[in-house]
């Protein structure tokens, strides 16, 4: 038996490992974890200045993610920039709700702006850490079933959503989590602390304020003192409300569009998804959806059917479970959708409070499917594939600007690459007064027999064969001058083709992890680019 329990907690610390691991794959060098936040281009025109000032990753071609907004927030927690934050967010008064994340990033970081950022992008990987943890509480590593239930939490698809674009859903479920113990031990003045803290970080965490209501046959001062003690809970949240309010004006849009008739907006995403799965085939994304609908409706189809209303957990599952029966189209929206991430109180308690047993395990397994899709969320980001090497001194003097003819930075985790429709042009700008010698260096393939050439102006600087396999090429090297520039142009001989995937791209050639390797010129140098 000790032996058994042993592998248990092995398995516990490995799929700790498997998390960290996963998380690690979004660090990208200059930009740190801000992976993380999700900031699509598109947004990053118009964010506030402190965070354009500090680097960070942006998506191509992409309006990004909330995460994009909260971060923001962190930089001004006390909403001291009102016009700057309503030209740069979607709806700060609707957003500034969530403000606790904000908080401690800002406090964190000591006020500083990069240490905001890089911090906030981490917050999520923390409080899943630490949920990992508190749920100890209630699944100890002792056997089988706790480890399914234990990793069917942490790695369902809320809360890896969460994590993967630092949102304030898990947050708000770690602090559900500690109000509930709290209760458990009979410190109230704990629990509704930490409720208070859950609705300044999700609003929907007052649901989990059912977890109050007394026994059955308690009387009237039972109810009173509930009462009492949720209001002392959802004071501080109405005071902020009152701030916000003050300082950026009423809402636009409080988040009411995120909830319809009973039923109206499930039927919707069911249709959709089982319309989609017979039109466009069984494709990765429809499926996910239907996986993590059948979670979520046998979630919810256990409270509604299994009744244990003296459990803290049932009401507050069962709060939930109402909840997404009135949640409307745009929530559910999407492959596959940010429901799971909003309903993330019933999906714990469904795995704390479904019965032990064989005869329970179909419907353990059904309520988890989301796990599944979770892991997809942690598909590592595509790195920049044209990188600067060379001493930081010179590194930092020469910038440059992809031109046309380049699509999307791809990558699977070890190279890094773009396709190009050709011609593909690159901008080096030297911003010193000092003149720099650089050389470029990388990898070429194409999808037919070519010839690839890359080019300074009217100069060669490579040309070579090129193929299916990917071909290495090292450009001679070449002069930019002091507060000049060089406009580089990567051509093929054949026209470019269209892949058969469906993708609508024209693919002349791809190139792969391409270093330019920036140097001072020295007597040698100058030599050496003078042949």
């Amino acid at each position: 038996m000790a032996a058994w329990r042993w592998r248990i907690r092995f398995a516990y610390l490995v799929l700790v490992l498997t998390f960290l691991g996963l998380v690690v794959r979004f660090h990208v060098p200059g930009t740190g974890f801000t992976s993380l936040l999700s900031i699509g281009a598109k947004s990053d025109e118009r964010v506030v200045p402190r965070l354009r000032a500090v680097p960070h990753y942006v998506i191509e071609d992409s309006w990004g993610y909330d995460g994009t907004y909260y971060v923001q927030l962190a930089l001004h927690p006390w909403l001291d920039e009102p016009e700057q934050l309503k030209q740069s967010i979607d709806n700060p008064s609707y957003r500034a709700r969530r403000i606790l994340p904000s908080w401690v990033a800002w406090a964190l970081g000591l006020g500083r702006a990069e240490w905001i950022v890089h911090i906030f992008a981490l917050l999520n990987v923390g409080v899943w850490l630490a949920l990992a943890w508190v749920l100890l509480r209630w699944l100890p590593p002792d056997n089988a079933g706790n480890l399914l239930r234990w990793a069917g939490i942490l790695f369902s698809h809320g809360m890896c959503m969460s994590v993967r674009n630092s949102l304030a859903d898990a947050p708000g479920l770690l602090l559900v989590a500690l109000m509930v113990a709290a209760l458990e031990r009979g410190r109230k003045p704990s629990a509704m602390v930490a409720l208070g803290a859950a609705l300044l970080t999700k609003e929907t965490s007052l649901l989990a304020g059912m977890a109050l209501i007394p026994p059955r046959g308690s009387g009237r001062r039972a109810w009173g003192v509930a009462v009492s003690w949720g209001a002392l809970a959802i004071l501080p949240f109405a005071a902020w409300l009152g701030y916000v309010r003050w300082q950026l004006g009423a809402n636009h849009d409080a988040g009411l569009g995120n909830f319809t008739l009973p039923l109206v907006g499930l039927g919707e995403k069911l249709a959709s998804v089982v319309s989609e799965l017979r039109t466009e085939h069984i494709e990765p994304p429809f499926v996910g959806s239907l996986l993590v609908m059948v979670a979520l409706v046998t979630q919810a189809a256990f409270f509604l059917l299994h009744r244990e209303p003296g459990k803290m957990w049932w009401r507050i599952g069962a709060s939930f479970a109402v909840l997404m029966l009135f949640i409307a189209e745009p929530v559910w929206e999407g492959y596959p959708g940010a429901a799971t991430r909003v309903l993330l109180p019933m999906m714990l308690a469904f795995n704390l409070l479904v019965p032990r047993g064989r005869r329970w395990l179909a419907v353990l397994a059904l309520g988890n499917l989301s796990a599944i899709v979770g892991v997809n969320e942690f598909n590592a980001p595509p790195h920049e594939s044209f990188v600067v090497s060379g001493e930081r001194a010179v590194r930092t003097q020469i910038k440059w600007e992809r031109g046309s003819g380049w699509y999307g930075a791809e990558g699977d985790g070890r190279r890094q690459w773009r396709w190009s429709s050709g011609p593909g042009r690159l901008r080096l700008t030297n911003t010193s007064k000092e003149s720099a010698t650089v050389r470029l260096s990388g990898e070429v393939a194409a999808l037919k027999p070519t010839r690839v050439t890359i080019r300074a102006g009217d100069a060669v600087l490579w040309s070579g064969p090129v193929a299916v396999k990917r071909e290495a090429f090292e450009t001679a090297p070449f002069l930019i001058p002091a507060n000049g520039e060089q406009e580089i142009e990567f051509s093929a001989d054949a026209s470019g083709v269209q892949h058969v995937n469906g993708d609508e791209r024209v693919l002349a050639f791809a190139v792969y992890d391409v270093d330019i390797a920036v140097a001072r010129v020295g007597p040698a140098a100058k030599t050496e680019v003078s042949k």
